[in-house]
């Protein structure tokens, strides 16, 4: 998990001072409204009511006191991307806030579901009023409404945002939350590509394979091309090798960037737009994707290559997708958008990493999915919470292998601990715990892999409901004991 960072109020000035010298209190915070919205002018964004800030800076000392822990408290909750806790914090007792800060997380939270349009319609207009009052919280706003735009596939509105949080972070004399300086480096060799479209003819499966590593596979086409590319929900953008790129005869930027590989190994990319490709029955057009070096999508040890892979901006624009185990993939586009009274959501996005709850034994908490990862490796903070469930097991050094080389990092081994996960329990085998972080996996719990979902007949993944779910498994893996945490010791040799 993110370490706790310094509470921060957007009521950072005291009622007191207020009422002893309205005039020259209002006064400068309008100064200081007019000057942050010359940052916001040049991105075309709404300009804030000066009416709302006042509302603010106005509200009574009684309601004041009882509103500050509350909205300190689900800062805390943000800034430790607690998204489960805060959506509750926000449903339970969302009257309690003021106008200001109620929109603000509910912002935010709205990108974190997947509900874009309403992020960006609730954050624009306080962007002046935060510069104003709260620069910790504009720069978070600022970030989410830069994923807002990424995930438009507007990017050089992106590039802008990104740029403008960075410079927030830097009047700060602190490092940007969000990495927003590299983030608007990235995003700004895509400026001129056309918004990603996707035409289907409704709901379609594809019949895929599952490959040597238990990693789903399908086929996709693109004018003479023909190949094979992984479905990779831990990927930020679709990612191709250059010689694929080259059989594409994509134009490739030229400017290139560092990305992030396994284990925060850097990768030198590239970016292109692929014009269209193919899935099934269903056309991609303006894809956009990262170019690597094969040698990066290279991996002797398995005898295993990459040509490349569809990541999640494509499973995000078809809707829901259902991975099945014989290697079935079903794309359900334009599914009917979720009605009211569906509980709190299990899925989560942060960026662009999908996040689902899983039970380890002790609460629901958030998981990276990668379904281009095999194994399921929880993270140090999660072995800081469970130290008590690997006595048993040995020490080793886990060697993990991915884009951008291999990194052998410290770990315990664990035969088996049983999940719930989806609406059902799994027996997960053979994981590893770190005691050491470095990864973004690590800003959570864990990263779940494929193999953790292998027994059960399909999974999938809806962006419309926001819901992770599972069916089939073996019933057997749920129990009623007070913990699931439930470790098989290995048996010793005859």
């Amino acid at each position: 998990m993110a370490a706790e960072l310094p509470k921060t109020n957007l009521f950072d000035v005291s009622d007191r001072s207020i009422v002893a010298r309205p005039k020259r209190k209002l006064k400068w915070i309008y100064a200081k409204v007019q000057t942050s919205a010359r940052f916001v002018d040049a991105l075309g964004l709404r300009p804030a009511l000066l009416a709302a800030l006042t509302v603010v800076i106005w509200t009574s000392s009684s309601v004041y006191g009882q509103t500050q822990d509350f909205s300190a408290g689900l800062d805390v909750l943000l800034q430790q991307r607690r998204y489960v806790e805060l959506e509750h914090a926000l449903t339970a007792r969302a009257s309690e806030l003021p106008p200001l800060s109620l929109a603000y997380f509910q912002g935010v939270l709205a990108n974190r579901i997947n509900r874009v349009q309403k992020s960006v319609r609730l954050l624009e207009p306080l962007i002046p009023a935060l510069l104003a009052t709260s620069p910790v919280r504009a720069e978070l706003s600022i970030c989410t409404l830069a994923d807002d735009y990424a995930k438009s596939f507007r990017y050089g509105n992106a590039a802008r945002l990104y740029a403008l949080a960075n410079r927030v972070a830097e009047q700060q004399e602190k490092d940007s939350e969000c990495h927003a300086g590299g983030e608007a480096s990235r995003w700004a060799l895509l400026s001129n590509a056309r918004v990603q479209t996707v035409a289907t003819p409704g709901v379609f499966t594809v019949q895929g394979k599952r490959d040597a590593l238990g990693l789903f596979q399908v086929p996709i086409t693109s004018g003479s091309y023909a190949g094979s590319w992984i479905v990779d929900s831990g990927a930020n953008l679709s990612v191709v090798g250059r010689s694929v790129a080259d059989k594409l005869g994509v134009q490739l930027s030229t400017r290139s960037e560092t990305a992030q590989g396994v284990a925060n190994l850097s990768v030198s990319i590239r970016t292109a737009v692929i014009p269209e490709i193919r899935l099934g029955p269903a056309s991609i057009h303006n894809l956009a994707v990262l170019v690597v070096d094969d040698s990066a999508l290279s991996f002797p040890k398995f005898d295993y290559r990459i040509e490349g892979c569809l990541g999640l901006p494509v499973l995000a624009a078809l809707g829901r997708v259902t991975f099945y185990h014989d290697g079935r993939i079903t794309f359900s586009p334009h599914a009917k958008a979720p009605g009211k009274g569906r509980g709190p959501h299990n899925f989560f996005l942060d960026r662009f990493t999908p996040l689902i709850t899983v039970d380890f034994g002790h609460r629901m908490q958030l998981f990276t999915l990668d379904t281009g990862a095999m194994g399921t490796v929880l993270s140090a903070a999660f072995y800081e919470e469970n130290k008590e469930i690997v006595n048993a097991n040995e020490f080793f050094r886990l060697e993990l292998e991915g884009a951008g080389g291999s990194v052998a990092v410290p770990a315990y081994e664990v035969p088996s601990l049983v999940a719930r996960l989806g609406g059902s329990c799994v027996k997960v085998k053979d994981l590893a715990i770190r005691t050491g972080g470095a990864g973004r996996s690590d800003e959570f719990y864990g990263d779940i892999g494929v193999s953790a979902l292998s027994s059960f007949s399909s999974f999938t993944l809806d962006f419309y409901a926001m819901r992770f779910s599972v069916n089939g498994g073996n019933p057997g893996d749920c129990t009623d004991s007070v913990t699931l945490a439930v470790i098989e010791k290995p048996k010793k040799a005859d």
